[in-house]
């Protein structure tokens, strides 16, 4: 006789296993692929205050800002929250990595509630918006001797529709006619809760929100959110515009704005934008070629060996446009030819004393030591 079988025993034998299989019922790997971090899914890590922005109205003000969950979980804890937030602006301030999948697309790696409800998305670039305009504004002319330093605003204008709620730009010059003073980069009167600026050999970068919590925003009109100063390094006229910065920490020319009043969510859009120009002087004697300090017939030998036979020093270009037409050329020779000998015009101004050039031309002086 039988006294027991070992058939009830086996059909029980898996039950533990039922746990498991709930928690793989109620948890996933994301099927869909994702960039971390990509909290909005546009498929664009570098303006990652937009991400930002998308993160926080999903957390705080009931917007379907975050399409893919697992994109905004960028510490991978498997929950949405302002640690996240966080870890998203850190990341971009110091170009850190997020955990994977991060900087491309894939998988989760990592078995959590959270999913994803589209798959990683192309970025096609943001919207033009021209009622938005971001402008270089130089203070007070913007114009100074060599040596001297020059004040820059960065303005935003709003159109009266709209609030911002998020700001990334660089702005960009040549770094052989201007000097960035990266210690004199600041954010304009308002002081926004995020504000970040990366000085580049060729320029800065600013990240900003104006408030994490979406009490305060920059009003419509002008705005100044930023302010910068450069030192001259050569005369001239020299551009200062808005660029994409590549490199290590890349930003985009992008901003975040939501439709004034309450219950709205954020569009991101590309800002008009509005390069502008610092002028660098140098105190020279118009056709006083040779920098000698004195105009005669030598002067007009040195710029024909300059012109046509590599010879003969030329170090200030507008010294040598003695008819001050903007371009140094065989006409010049005909001027200076025409003042000597034959009664002519003199040279307009500076002459025949030391001075700055008083026209805005494309040429400069690198050096002419007679003039202080």
């Amino acid at each position: 006789m039988t006294l027991f079988s070992a058939r009830p025993a086996t059909r029980y034998a898996y039950l533990w296993l039922l746990p498991l299989l709930l928690v793989l019922l109620t948890s996933s790997v994301s099927a869909q692929t994702f960039i971390r971090g990509d909290a909005n899914g546009d498929g664009d890590i570098d303006f990652y205050v937009g991400d930002s922005v998308a993160l926080l109205e999903h957390l705080f003000s009931g917007c379907a800002s975050v399409v893919c969950d697992d994109a905004g979980d960028a510490n991978d804890d498997g929950n949405l929250s302002t640690s996240d937030v966080i870890l998203i602006l850190t990341s971009g301030m110091s170009s850190s990595p997020l955990p994977a999948p991060f900087p491309g697309c894939g998988a989760d790696p990592t078995v959590d509630s959270l999913g994803c409800a589209v798959s990683c998305p192309t970025f096609t670039g943001y919207t033009l918006n021209p009622a938005f305009l971001l402008e270089v504004a130089p203070v007070a002319g913007g114009s100074g001797a060599i040596g001297s330093t020059v004040t820059v605003e960065i303005e935003l204008t709003i159109p009266t529709t709209f609030d911002v709620t998020g700001l990334s730009f660089g702005v960009c010059h040549d770094p052989t006619k201007l000097q960035l003073l990266p210690a004199t980069i600041t954010s304009g009167a308002l002081v926004p809760d995020f504000f970040s600026a990366q000085s580049h050999p060729t320029g800065f970068n600013i990240n900003l929100i104006p408030s994490l919590s979406g009490s305060s925003t920059y009003s419509s009109g002008v705005n100044v959110v930023a302010e910068v100063q450069y030192q001259i390094l050569a005369s001239g006229s020299h551009t200062v515009g808005f660029c994409f910065m590549t490199g290590s920490m890349p930003v985009p020319v992008a901003l975040a704005a939501r439709s004034t009043g309450s219950g709205s969510c954020h569009v991101v859009f590309t800002p008009a934008t509005v390069a502008s120009i610092i002028v660098g002087f140098s105190n020279f004697i118009r056709g006083d070629t040779n920098a000698d300090g004195i105009c005669d017939l030598s002067d007009v030998i040195n710029l024909l060996g300059c012109l046509f036979l590599g010879s003969g020093s030329c170090l200030c270009d507008d010294a040598s446009d003695i008819n001050d037409n903007g371009n140094v050329d065989i006409s010049d020779v005909i001027y200076k030819l025409g003042y000597l000998f034959l009664s002519g015009s003199p040279p307009p101004p500076p002459y025949p004393g030391c001075g700055p050039d008083p026209t805005l031309d494309g040429i400069g002086c690198l050096s002419f030591p007679f003039c202080p």
